[in-house]
């Protein structure tokens, strides 16, 4: 936490006081997994699709600065666990686990000619929800994490790093904007020394930008 905060801070120097500012709303969709340490042949991990709404504040001139943002975003990841002479003999469980954030981010911009621009830096996220659906031998169930078990298996924060690009352009006098991201998470999700668990997920998102 406090090295995420001294790099907010650092950024926040480092853009210029006369810089103009303008604010703007994002939404959209997410393509996200998580991804594992350590391989299981019995469990196959896939992607799992969710939503994205965000507000975002550009500090800086000539397309160039500093981008905050505060979203909302479903992650999580779909997975098929097989059970081989199990269950019924080599039935599977399917599985769902959605993970919501709010996520924060402070994103270096850097304009590349007119319209299309890079964003990269950190992102802080708070998870505010967490559920797994599964599905095996007929039986539908959705539960919270930790329902049952002693501890909840994900940690509260996230931390990783985005980067992408998008694209402005004028429409009826706004400006528009389509931006693409990669998250890359950094935080081991649940708490084991020998076992690591991570966030990975594609943000396409729509928006607009106003107040410049």
């Amino acid at each position: 936490m406090k090295n995420y905060l001294a790099v907010l801070a650092a950024l926040a120097l480092a853009a210029p006081l006369t810089a103009q500012t303008s604010f703007g709303i994002r939404g959209g969709m997410t393509l996200s997994t998580l991804v594992a340490s350590e391989e299981d042949d019995e469990i196959e991990l896939s992607y799992v699709t969710g939503f994205h709404l965000g507000v975002t504040a550009s500090l800086g001139g000539g397309g160039s600065g500093l981008f905050l943002s505060a979203s909302y975003a479903q992650r999580g990841s779909a997975l098929t666990v097989d059970f081989p002479g199990g269950l019924d003999s080599g039935e599977s469980l399917d599985a769902t686990i959605d993970l919501s954030y709010v996520d924060i981010g402070a994103l270096g911009k850097i304009a590349v000619g007119t319209g299309p621009y890079l964003l990269v830096g950190p992102t802080l996220g708070l998870r505010i929800a967490c559920s797994t659906s599964f599905s095996a031998e007929g039986v539908n169930a959705t539960v919270d994490c930790g329902e049952g078990l002693e501890d909840d298996p994900y940690k509260t924060f996230d931390f990783g790093v985005t980067g992408g690009a998008g694209i402005s352009f004028g429409v009826g006098g706004r400006d528009m904007v389509v931006e693409a991201l990669y998250g890359f998470g950094v935080l081991n999700l649940i708490d084991d020394d020998d076992e690591s668990v991570n966030n990975r997920g594609l943000t396409i998102r729509v928006g607009m930008d106003f107040g410049r």
